[in-house]
């Protein structure tokens, strides 16, 4: 058996009494700063990072997940978001940045890219969340 030195448990934020870490990640996707394949992928580093008994019964519902339309009754709450609209923009801007084209953005390019180099911690939170995903220098 392990000790609890050897075995390091991260928390994430995923519950319905503290939802911000998932909540960046949906502002993420629905920013289209990821895509639905990274999301699950995400989803999957949660559950290999949480002790599995921390772990919400919706999360493991959401590897399956085909589509963005049943993510709330899939979760069954609103997650809270405490993302400002100009850190919301810089989400944006990292869509930009990795050369997505963003459909029906709110923002226009420029705004977004600018609003991303404003708030450099969304870029940081953004790599340690995905690192998987392969993003350019500011």
């Amino acid at each position: 058996m392990e000790s609890d030195e050897q075995k390091k448990i991260i928390m994430w934020k995923i519950y319905k009494e503290n939802s911000t870490d998932l909540n960046f990640a949906l502002g993420s996707i629905y920013c289209q700063a990821i895509n639905l394949t990274e999301f699950k992928m995400w989803v999957e580093k949660i559950i290999r990072e949480m002790d599995l008994d921390e772990i919400p019964n919706y999360f493991f519902d959401l590897t399956d997940l085909q589509s963005l339309f049943h993510l709330i009754d899939i979760i069954g709450f609103v997650p809270e978001n405490n993302l400002s609209k100009n850190q919301d923009n810089a989400l944006t801007g990292i869509a930009f940045l990795r050369g997505i084209d963003v459909y029906d953005s709110p923002i226009s390019k420029e705004k977004a890219l600018k609003a991303l180099k404003k708030h450099p911690e969304i870029y940081q939170r953004f790599q340690h969340f995905f690192p998987f995903v392969e993003l350019p220098p500011l």
